[in-house]
């Protein structure tokens, strides 16, 4: 997915690595939201805060976090429901990779003190 060229950016292509990672996976899922994150910067895509200014030191799941609401926006202004729908459960497929990433290295420092 590296080098996707800026001028034809696609939401589904952009979002197919984790679309199509196996449930129950990490690693593949890891994998694929390295690759998405790693594409939303080649193709110099900006992430911005909820007030719209650039975002700093954001996670690859909090980019693709974003990437996906973004996308289930544009769906339901579309009137795509279902399709829309359908990414709320990758969503919370993500963030719960997320939660568990940031428990397991919370625990890493602790014992680190």
């Amino acid at each position: 997915m590296a080098g996707y060229p800026a001028d034809r950016l696609s939401f589904p292509d952009m979002l197919d690595p984790v679309l199509e990672a196996p449930e129950g996976d990490d690693e593949a899922l890891e994998a694929a939201i390295n690759e998405v994150a790693e594409a939303l910067a080649d193709s110099g895509t900006l992430i911005v805060d909820a007030l719209g200014r650039p975002a700093h030191g954001i996670t690859d799941e909090e980019a693709v976090l974003g990437l996906i609401d973004t996308y289930i926006r544009v769906l339901l202004h579309l009137g795509e429901v279902e399709e829309a729908a359908e990414l709320g459960e990758v969503i919370e497929r993500v963030d719960r990779f997320r939660r568990r990433r940031e428990r397991s290295l919370s625990r890493g420092r602790k014992g680190d003190r």
